[in-house]
């Protein structure tokens, strides 16, 4: 009689927006086992999964043919172990600013005992992109060139109101042949401690590294933003005519006050030429809102600012100089949001720019994607979708439906640059 031997088929490296097989062979038919996959955020924060099988009559386990009986998520699905992650302690959004490779551990369980382990690798960077760090002139980032493509097109990626440097996805877009230059724009080294009048000349020194670099396609030079960095992105692209396409990742099309208070007043996000940007007051110090402030400090739960902002918006009317005028831009313009965002109305802030676009008779394409019952915080996929706040804010979303929405995100935003990028445009 041969005995079977469990084994666990997984790659022992990939990229981490790449579907990967996960399977288990050699067990007894209709045997129950139990997967767990751990892993520890650049915060040391541990994350779990786990997902409960029962084996085919050939005693093989494959998440991409059946769903599980139980775990942490509940569809078929090849990569639910992955972003089905749950803090261990934390409760917040799993921190990953970095293109440092993460270290997976998966094991199989059965009655309790550990049968199969194994380690795995999940990179950010593939090893045909070069990474310079950039600090010249003011300007800091990372830039990101893929060193098998002749004259690449470039990208200046931007963060949002979480402030400091994210290199995520400017290095995953590296790998798929762009030239992607991250930068911060407040709350790293230098750089200004809020986000209250930042200048724009200071994305212009962007612009301005970028046409000096030699190799890279200086006519296709574009910009991504995701949320507070989506705004900046239309603003950007409406003020300096270099840009050739826009992503506006969950953003909006209007300047609101900045993240903070300047000599404890009001003030715009943004400057230019030393002067504050128009901008939509929002109502902090009303009774009501210091009243919800206090409560969500007292209880130390995170905030939804959603209806903040919804009622700065009720007095920005068609003419408000705080709107950004979108019709500027020189190229298409890809749009994001999704409908559960707690943290500003993502979808009809979009709407607007399209209403607005349309009246203006804008030459470009532009794409409106919405993300159904998705929230705020729609990263690249496989990303833990599970946590869905950060210490002081609430997100909106359900796990299942971020993670819908982070692969439609990819594929959609991949697909947009082929085509902004294209021979010809």
């Amino acid at each position: 009689m041969i005995t079977l031997q469990p084994v666990l088929h997984i790659p022992a490296v990939s990229k981490w927006d790449e579907k990967i097989n996960l399977k288990i062979s050699g067990l007894q038919p209709f045997d129950t086992i139990d997967i767990i996959v751990t892993v520890k955020d650049e915060a040391d924060a541990e994350w779990r999964s786990h997902a409960v099988f029962q084996a085919n009559r050939l005693g093989e386990v494959d998440p991409a043919a059946a769903a599980p009986l139980k775990g942490t998520y509940q569809s078929k699905d090849q990569m639910g172990l992955f972003w089905s992650m749950q803090a261990v302690e934390s409760s917040c959004s799993f921190y990953k600013k970095s293109v440092h490779p993460s270290a997976y551990r998966i094991e199989v369980k059965q009655k309790e005992r550990i049968i199969l382990s194994k380690e795995i690798k999940r990179v950010l960077l593939s090893e045909t992109v070069d990474r310079l760090e950039v600090n010249e002139d003011g300007l800091c980032g990372t830039f990101f060139r893929p060193l098998a493509v002749n004259r690449p097109p470039a990208i200046i990626i931007l963060g949002g109101s979480d402030g400091g440097l994210d290199e995520t996805m400017a290095g995953m877009l590296a790998n798929y042949g762009y030239a992607t230059l991250a930068i911060p724009y407040f709350q790293y080294k230098q750089l200004p401690k809020k986000l209250v009048e930042i200048p724009l000349e200071y994305f212009q020194k962007a612009i301005d590294w970028l046409g000096r670099q030699e190799g890279l396609h200086h006519r296709q030079i574009g910009i991504c933003g995701r949320s507070k960095g989506g705004e900046l992105a239309l603003l950007i692209g409406s003020h300096f005519p270099e840009i050739r396409f826009v992503v506006s990742h969950v953003g909006g099309g209007v300047v609101f006050q900045g993240v903070g208070l300047k000599k404890f007043r009001q003030t715009s996000s943004w400057s230019l030429n030393g002067a504050p940007l128009a901008f939509a007051p929002l109502p902090m110090f009303s009774l009501p809102q210091l009243w919800n402030m206090m409560k969500h400090k007292l209880t130390r739960q995170p905030h939804a600012f959603l209806d903040l902002y919804q009622k700065a918006l009720r007095k920005v009317k068609d003419d408000h100089p705080a709107i950004i005028k979108a019709e500027l831009i020189k190229g298409p313009i890809l749009l994001t949001s999704s409908t559960d965002d707690l943290v500003w109305p993502s979808a009809s802030m979009n709407e607007k720019i399209e209403e607005r676009l349309k009246k203006n008779r804008f030459s470009y394409s532009v794409k409106h994607l919405y993300f159904e019952k998705a929230g705020h915080n729609i990263r690249p996929p496989y990303f833990p979708t599970s946590g869905r706040k950060s210490r002081k804010i609430a997100y909106g979303g359900k796990t299942e439906y971020d993670a819908i929405a982070a692969q439609t995100f990819w594929q959609e935003l991949l697909l947009f640059l082929e085509k902004a990028t294209a021979p010809g445009n």
